[in-house]
């Protein structure tokens, strides 16, 4: 005659399910991290973490038929979990190689072309920090959509300016940033319309 099985109470106690941290957004939402010390695991670039946000949510700035609208900056630390994840970074800032923690800060902005002309908007030319130093479009560590892209007549378009961050040009945490654009011109007759503008922001750390 079969053995009845063992009682549930010689079972081995279930292993407890591990705490969800309530800083994380699931990788495969499309919610993306807008809190200090929120983080999201990215197939792409892998872990992010939101250590540092500006002071100046959608602030528009404009200058001749262009108004831009600033989202505000973000400081992000990247971990990189993987060697593909690593190699994206390494592409996008044209570098040799990286560690595989490093921080960044992105900056989204949405450019709108009030005008019946398309426009060759001229991006993100500088930005400069709080200790006085500065990161041109002309360095590898600035990588702008912005600095390419033609805007239809009477059209927008959502850009992203990524900066690496290092110890040795802008420092981890930079109090405060201070973006300039390019000057922009007709797409056709490349005569300037717009000229650069600045848009100013301190950046909280505190969550």
């Amino acid at each position: 005659m079969m053995q009845p099985a063992a009682s549930s109470k010689t079972t081995k106690a279930k292993a407890k399910p591990k705490e969800k941290d309530p800083n994380e957004i699931p990788s495969d939402s499309l919610t993306h991290p807008s809190k200090v010390g929120q983080w999201k695991n990215s197939p792409i670039i892998g872990k992010a973490t939101l250590i540092g946000l500006g002071a100046k949510p959608n602030t528009t700035v404009k200058s001749g038929p262009l108004s831009i609208k600033f989202k505000h900056a973000e400081v992000d630390k990247i971990h990189a979990n993987t060697q593909d994840q690593l190699d994206e970074a390494i592409d996008t800032f044209s570098k040799d190689n990286l560690p595989k923690d490093y921080s960044r800060i992105k900056i989204e902005y949405t450019v709108k072309n009030n005008s019946s002309r398309a426009i060759q908007f001229g991006g993100i030319k500088q930005v400069i920090y709080s200790n006085g130093y500065q990161t041109s479009s002309d360095d590898d560590s600035l990588s702008d959509t912005g600095s390419v892209d033609e805007i239809a007549p009477n059209a927008k378009r959502v850009e992203y300016a990524l900066i690496l961050l290092g110890k040795s040009t802008s420092g981890l945490k930079p109090a405060s940033i201070k973006i300039l654009t390019d000057e922009s011109d007709d797409a056709k007759s490349f005569d300037t319309v717009a000229d650069g503008i600045t848009f100013s922001e301190s950046i909280s750390y505190q969550a």
